[in-house]
């Protein structure tokens, strides 16, 4: 009678560490997850830091990617990343991240009003943008950052 009642509760011992452990193991990935979606979304925000706000060639008189930017380093001002989505992320160089399948990187910059930045206005209106990258696992949103830029 007594070995069974050790065993019985060596048993429910050893259940409740292996639960412990699994849980631990879940909580350890989703944290992965969440710190590379976060990493991903940075590499966008350095990448803005790095671009002008205004286009070298055609200044302020076109919004978004103007024709023949289609590559990561065609995009040479901020507004070139409204709309853009980067299926296999890049880094702030505008390099493919190698062995990221399933992520993406998408981009939204949008004009805001520089006296209330939480009232979007006409693009191009404006002298300050707000910048924000959605970041996805197999379209799943894994984080979304925002910051806002001057033009």
């Amino acid at each position: 009678m007594e070995a069974t009642i050790a065993i019985a509760v060596i048993g429910i011992g050893v259940v409740a560490t292996v639960g412990s452990h699994q849980a631990w193991h879940i909580q350890s990935l989703e944290s992965e997850k969440l710190a590379t979606g976060m990493r991903l979304a940075i590499e966008i925000r350095e990448l803005a830091l790095l671009l002008p706000a205004n286009d070298p060639v055609t200044g302020t008189s076109t919004w978004g990617s103007e024709s023949g930017e289609i590559m990561p380093t065609d995009l040479d001002d901020l507004d070139d990343l409204d709309g853009i989505t980067f299926d296999g992320p890049i880094d702030a160089t505008r390099t493919s991240i190698v062995g990221m399948a399933g992520w993406s990187q998408q981009v939204t910059v949008q004009s805001v009003d520089p006296f209330n930045v939480l009232q979007v206005v006409p693009d191009g209106t404006s002298e300050i943008v707000k910048l924000e990258v959605t970041v996805q696992l197999n379209g799943e949103e894994i984080t979304r950052l925002s910051w806002i830029a001057p033009r």
